[in-house]
């Protein structure tokens, strides 16, 4: 049986921050262009979904205030 880790809960926009980091990370990295391009675009991808649910999902944050 396999037990669960228990990580701390992250709010989606701050996936979504850390997903953008890594898709600028993935410009530096020391591959490709190709999988270079390939990784940026899977992290953009990512990122511009976790903020699409965090704009959608007013409980995200709410001490950022809806705007």
């Amino acid at each position: 049986m396999a037990t669960r880790i228990h990580l701390p809960l992250r709010s989606r926009r701050a996936r979504a921050a850390a997903h953008r980091a890594m898709a600028y990370a993935a410009f530096a990295s020391n591959s490709s262009e190709r999988v270079r391009y390939h990784r940026y675009h899977v992290h953009m991808r990512k990122a511009e979904a976790l903020s699409r649910a965090a704009d959608l999902d007013g409980s995200d944050a709410p001490w950022e205030g809806n705007a």
